[in-house]
């Protein structure tokens, strides 16, 4: 093993290049979500039932030092190789709408692998599988300006929060609140927004340096100017944060 950039390198992945996607990130993951996706639809109840177990059982029980191979495979069964979503650029958001969503398929595979986790005391599982499913929720919810599809966005990033709290999931503790304030930011619900904004803000003074001890430029930026949105509307709670942040990543983006 050795560092690619911010990402663990195995050597192996030479050997294993000619599988396609089989790495992520420098990381190999395989592609057992990208399996499962095509595989879906000729599947009969009993056997997604077995195939969920199978795919539990590959979760870890502790947090693994690294989220993005989990990520990847939940995303990947969703059908989506690539990273889009309607946060990501408008292009994206027009595209998803002129094609269509449908995600009923793979959501029922999920809510037997969301029941084989439970099962298993795998908390951090929960917590990727409660953020992908916030995200595919919250990016419905913008196409079909669906109401309903919102409630249930923050309900699985609140719920993914909770098993995040149970497997020190540091990263997630403040990250789904980021999310949901930028879902609801496109939803155009400013109350929602704000009240999201400053959990984000507020959890990330607890547990931004407990997840990125030397920073991350990536959650630090985006904070950064959920602060200055904050600040803008509410000084004195931005002026209570500079107070309290030590961490000086995020002091310097909050500045």
């Amino acid at each position: 093993m050795r560092m690619k950039g911010n990402s663990v390198y195995d050597r192996r992945l030479d050997s294993i290049k000619k599988i396609e996607r089989a790495d992520y990130g420098g990381v190999y993951v395989g592609s057992p979500g990208r399996d499962v996706y095509h595989m879906l639809q000729y599947l009969s109840d009993n056997q997604m039932k077995i195939v969920a177990k199978k795919l539990a059982d590959k979760f870890p029980i502790k947090r693994p030092s690294t989220n993005s191979q989990y990520s990847a495979c939940i995303r990947f069964i969703y059908g989506q190789f690539e990273k889009q979503g309607v946060l990501r650029s408008s292009s994206d958001l027009k595209r998803m709408k002129r094609e269509g969503v449908d995600w009923s398929l793979s959501r029922k595979f999920l809510k037997l692998l969301e029941k084989e986790l439970k099962k298993e005391n795998k908390n951090h599982g929960l917590v990727i599988l409660y953020e992908m499913e916030g995200h595919r929720s919250g990016d419905e919810a913008i196409i079909d300006n669906n109401s309903n599809k919102m409630y249930e966005m923050e309900q699985f990033y609140l719920k993914g929060i909770k098993s995040a709290d149970k497997c020190n999931s540091y990263k997630h503790m403040f990250s789904l609140y980021y999310w949901a304030s930028q879902y609801f930011k496109k939803f155009g619900n400013g109350e929602k927004r704000m009240y999201y904004s400053k959990k984000a803000i507020k959890q990330s003074l607890k547990y931004y340096h407990k997840y990125f001890p030397s920073g991350d430029r990536y959650y630090s930026n985006r904070l950064g100017k959920t602060f200055s949105y904050v600040n803008g509307n509410d000084p004195k709670f931005g002026k209570k944060i500079m107070k309290k942040v030590v961490n000086e990543k995020l002091k310097k983006a909050f500045k």
